[in-house]
């Protein structure tokens, strides 16, 4: 304050032991908040960065098990990841490789570990992922129903593709040949730069579907396709 200076020594003391007595216990605790921030968030990134180092390592072995075809292995390692570091995208790779791994001999299974990954993953791109294997699961087990109605979800920017060419798939099964078309043809308008070569793949489907003039698709009805 202005007068301070209009003070002795002794009573400018005296007015600090009484600001520090009124202000001092708020002054502490607003300290100890301000460095239990700096050290929580320091606290919190550090455990985050143990996190992610540990499923990281993992995963390392779960690939190398892979590699090695040790499907015990696989199996030990992905439960860690699951019981440990669920919320890790580490773990809901993995599990999408058990799955691939299961759907060899036995659909249930590996279904029930997709679904893990969509209630599990905060990453649209893996749930897609695991979505689709699942919808391709029930295509193989005949089960067209519940095939379309995973397919049909709604995608994000860069799995058009990915749904349209099973929508097509389960329009052949339907013998619906000209939904089969326009879904075929709506996966390879989708098709990024980086899928280009997989249109040869598409191209090959439409190739195969019988032709006669009730299944031929002009380009009004490949726009109108799904999206």
């Amino acid at each position: 304050m202005a007068d301070d200076i209009f003070l002795t020594p002794e009573e400018q003391d005296e007015r600090a032991r009484q600001w520090l007595k009124d202000n001092g216990p708020a002054l502490v605790i607003g300290i100890a908040l301000g460095l239990g921030a700096i050290f929580g968030w320091d606290y919190y990134k550090k455990a985050q960065l143990e996190l992610a180092e540990g499923a990281s390592a993992v995963y390392a072995e779960t690939l190398e098990s892979v590699q090695s075809s040790e499907l015990a292995d696989i199996s030990a390692q992905v439960d860690t990841l699951k019981q440990d570091y669920s919320g890790t995208s580490y773990a809901a790779k993995a599990v999408l490789i058990r799955a691939k791994q299961l759907a060899l001999s036995d659909m249930a299974a590996a279904y029930d570990e997709l679904q893990w990954v969509i209630d599990n993953s905060d990453e649209s791109g893996l749930q897609h992922t695991a979505r689709l294997r699942q919808a391709k699961i029930k295509l193989a087990q005949g089960e067209l129903a519940a095939a379309k109605a995973l397919a049909s979800h709604q995608p994000t920017q860069g799995f058009t593709s990915n749904y349209a060419e099973i929508l097509g798939d389960i329009a052949v099964q339907e013998g619906d040949l000209l939904s089969a078309r326009v879904n075929y043809q709506t996966s390879i308008d989708a098709l990024s730069e980086t899928q280009a070569a997989y249109a040869q793949v598409l191209s090959i489907k439409l190739d195969r579907l019988p032709n006669n003039e009730s299944a031929e698709v002009t380009s009004a009805d490949a726009d109108s396709g799904v999206e």
